[in-house]
């Protein structure tokens, strides 16, 4: 064989040896890519599902429909309860985009009302949707001009309360609050007298949280302040008491509809923990 000819011969061999099939290639990988995404999709969707399944366990009770639901549902039961349960249980956790979109005819004639009217009443209501909306900056705005129009606005002092609370500046909280309980004992039918228990606690004010958290239970029973006030007799070594006020807290929980007691179920459980802890 020629010099020529052997090397025609091994230009040959490698050409089919070695010849790469890109369509066949891209084919594959575009297969493998495709295969990988619905893999992790169906993770995430099955990781979504035991999220709604824990959560249902936890705040629906031992004989919820929405477990028949979830079990037999699966994904499509798990966006069901999201829709249906999870969202109106967790208004503070609703992407701001949701909120803003669900509100947006409500700012718009509330924007409007405050434009062409311009009382204390359309300014606080303005406060109300924009603090749905998470826009707290443009509430406590709204609500500090109706409070400049009407010193004495409980919406408005109700609102600005809401939010120094949730920004921890307790002590304007507690203002606020002072404010509009001397006005309106029984504001909010007993929101305001819990967020202001609430308040004294974070500030450790233990001598005024002590009795208001009993005036409160014996007005409004609720829940977090017998859980609170059990929380300062542990603190002040008075286990006993605070043991009983725990174990009457339980008692009438057990003994309400299934609505409240799903709707207490976090203070159930903390109540629970610190018991164990007496």
């Amino acid at each position: 064989m020629t010099e020529k000819g052997l090397d025609e011969g091994l230009d040959g061999y490698y050409k089919s040896t070695f010849t790469v099939d890109f369509p066949a290639m891209n084919s594959l990988f575009l297969a493998s890519l495709l295969a990988d995404s619905a893999s992790l999709f169906f993770l995430a969707g099955q990781a979504f599902w035991l999220w709604m399944l824990i959560d249902c366990m936890k705040s629906e009770g031992p004989r919820s429909e929405w477990r028949y639901i979830l079990f037999f549902g699966n994904i499509a039961g798990a966006i069901a309860y999201f829709i249906v349960r999870w969202l109106p249980n967790n208004p503070q956790l609703t992407p701001h985009f949701m909120r803003r979109w669900g509100n947006r005819q409500k700012l718009w004639n509330a924007k409007a009302a405050a434009r062409n009217i311009g009382n204390a009443y359309q300014f606080a209501i303005l406060g109300d949707v924009q603090l749905e909306m998470g826009d707290l900056p443009a509430a406590q705005e709204a609500y500090q001009t109706a409070i400049g129009k009407e010193a004495n606005n409980t919406v408005a002092l109700w609102g600005l309360a809401r939010i120094s609370h949730g920004s921890k500046d307790f002590i304007t909280a507690k203002t606020h609050l002072t404010h509009l309980l001397k006005l309106e004992p029984e504001a909010r039918f007993g929101e305001a007298s819990l967020l202001y228990g609430k308040t004294l606690f974070e500030l450790q004010d233990w001598e005024a949280a002590k009795p208001h958290f009993e005036y409160d239970i014996r007005q409004w029973s609720h829940p977090e302040s017998s859980l609170m006030l059990a929380t300062i007799l542990q603190q002040s070594g008075d286990k006993d008491a605070a043991r009983d006020r725990l174990e009457s807290m339980l008692a009438r929980i057990e003994a309400s509809p299934m609505y409240h007691h799903r709707k207490h179920q976090p203070t159930l459980r903390k109540a629970r923990k610190l018991l164990k802890s007496l």
